[in-house]
């Protein structure tokens, strides 16, 4: 009896959640769905009840898991998600977040019993597996046809990336997208061509005489804490946000993650494109894109001669950085660990401070690592923090008297720590700019915070009238290179900045993918995404993906 009533509560929690879908698709692709998992159990099994509790409290799971994403994450749940879930050197990170944890833990609960309830009835043989397989089959390929319906592919588009509220329309129309494909995309390569010949007819570039040490800092949760709309603080002035005597560039920074995902804004970066482009894949870049890439910005630094070194808080296996970074053009990837700190090579740093991040920065510089002894080119050190990154502190006193309506004390609390943080961070980045000056080398340094967080799941509102502002951080660039560089853009996206970067030292586009990149930032000011003009962005996107075929 108690069995049979949690079989009735658990298929009717997954009816309400298919009669609570938000778009016409949904119910097609949700019934369907829910007669795949129930079919796919019958055929096995040949147990109807079996098959109800597994496809009912499957349904439930996913649910409880894309409610848990979204809570972290702020992203809704796609099948490409799996990628990380299955690799098991990402599992360390559910220990920084307990609440995590606990839901995981109750999710494979829910999945044991799934598969495991009601393993004792009676089979109703041979007629319930092949009905089983029947409904199996036949709603598989419903799915695999309407999938491809223009009208399907639209709805289920225009609810990404933030929305993606119906998680079972989210994960059949996104299991195509774990096959990678060149992107597609409506322009005419022609056009962008022609304006990026004219362009450089009007440019010369020469190369510099000595190349600069060039270090960039991926500032984990970083956004300048004086951006936030605070109806009165006392933050101290962080000058790594400020313009100063070095400073060559400075400008918002489009980023295309929130709240977790630094994978997301490392391959923009890297790469040079946004993972955007790459649809429902977008999650998984570091798994299924970057072995499809056939250049990046990383790649022209290395055929000019640069030796590329990653020095991450992170494990090596962590999101698969390691490939992804060998793929990306790297020669070498160091953790702490490599350098003297004393801890395992298998564990991540998540309280590393940012000061120690620089230091072991300073030694790559110093070439005190003995894959470094031998080398004379000139170095890319490509360094990630850590301290910023949360959970942040929920009983701090409020140090910095911040106040703004609709924040709980919780979330002004965490903002507190958050600043903290923040301004510990600017003193790490201000010696590592003095010490760069003190070598007496030239160097160009550059850094940019690669998303924005919650703060106790509350987004706290920003100054400014920038769309989509908590998709929005920061890039900063500084040099002792007697440059001719001259910045023309107030707002950027990621996937510029690398071209920022070669544009300060001096140092030409080795291909014509960069070539490209670094065209397309002038013809459109900065930005993508952002762009109104939508036609230019469509051809610059054809001439990238159909033209040069820069992923295969």
């Amino acid at each position: 009896m108690i069995a049979y009533t949690f079989l009735s509560l658990f298929t009717l929690a997954a009816i309400i959640f298919i009669i609570n879908s938000h778009y016409r698709w949904t119910y097609l692709f949700a019934i369907s769905l829910f007669v795949f998992f129930f079919g796919g159990m019958l055929a096995l099994t040949g147990q109807w009840q079996r098959a109800l509790n597994f496809a009912s409290v499957l349904f439930v799971a996913l649910m409880l898991f894309h409610r848990l994403k979204i809570h972290y994450y702020k992203q809704p749940l796609l099948i490409s998600d799996f990628f990380l879930v299955v690799d098991w050197r990402n599992w360390e990170t559910l220990m920084h977040y307990k609440g995590a944890l606990v839901g995981v833990i109750g999710l494979l609960g829910l999945l044991g019993y799934a598969i495991f309830g009601w393993a004792h009835v009676e089979s109703v043989g041979a007629f319930g597996h092949i009905l089983g397989g029947i409904l199996f089959l036949g709603s598989f390929a419903l799915m695999w046809h309407y999938s491809k319906n223009p009208q399907a592919l639209q709805v289920w588009l225009d609810s990404l990336p933030d929305d993606g509220r119906d998680v079972f329309l989210n994960l059949p129309m996104s299991c195509r997208g774990i096959f990678f494909k060149v992107p597609q995309f409506l322009g005419e390569g022609e056009n962008f061509t022609k304006k990026m010949t004219a362009l450089y007819a009007e440019q010369t570039e020469q190369a510099p005489t000595t190349k600069p040490d060039i270090v960039v800092a991926l500032l984990e949760s970083t956004l300048n804490p004086h951006q936030f709309a605070f109806t009165q603080q006392n933050i101290p002035p962080l000058p790594m946000f400020e313009q100063q005597n070095d400073t060559v560039f400075i400008s918002p920074l489009r980023v295309h993650t929130f709240a977790g995902a630094t994978w997301r804004s490392e391959f923009s970066f890297l790469a040079g494109v946004p993972c955007t482009d790459f649809g429902a894949l977008a999650s998984g870049v570091f798994y299924s894109v970057v072995p499809h890439l056939q250049s990046s910005f990383v790649k022209n630094l290395r055929v000019q001669g640069y030796f590329c070194v990653a020095l991450s808080p992170f494990t090596k296996g962590n999101y698969n950085a390691k490939s992804a970074y060998d793929h990306f053009g790297f020669d070498l990837m160091l953790q702490p660990q490599d350098l003297g700190y004393p801890a395992p090579l298998s564990k991540n740093l998540w309280t590393i401070s940012s000061e120690e991040m620089m230091t072991y920065t300073r030694m790559i510089l110093e070439k005190q690592h003995p894959s470094l002894e031998k080398i004379n080119q000139p170095l890319f050190v490509y360094v990630l923090t850590m301290r910023e990154h949360g959970p942040y502190r929920l009983d701090m006193e409020n140090r910095y008297n911040l106040a703004m309506p609709n924040l709980s004390d919780k979330s002004i609390s965490a903002l507190n720590d958050y600043t903290q943080r923040i301004v510990a961070l600017n003193d790490a980045i201000e010696k590592m700019d003095d010490y760069l000056h003190q070598r007496n080398k030239p160097f160009v340094f550059g850094y940019f915070g690669d998303h924005q967080v919650a703060f106790d799941n509350a987004i706290p509102a920003k100054k400014g009238d920038l769309p989509l502002p908590d998709y929005i951080t920061q890039f900063v660039v500084r040099t002792n290179v007697d440059t001719t560089f001259k910045q023309e853009q107030d707002f950027l996206d990621l996937a510029f900045a690398g071209g920022v970067l070669l544009d300060v030292a001096g140092l030409p586009a080795q291909d014509d993918f960069m070539k490209a990149n670094k065209a397309m930032r002038h013809l459109s000011r900065g930005k993508l995404e952002d762009s109104a003009d939508s036609q230019l962005v469509n051809d610059y996107r054809h001439y990238l993906y159909q033209q040069l075929k820069m992923t295969q």
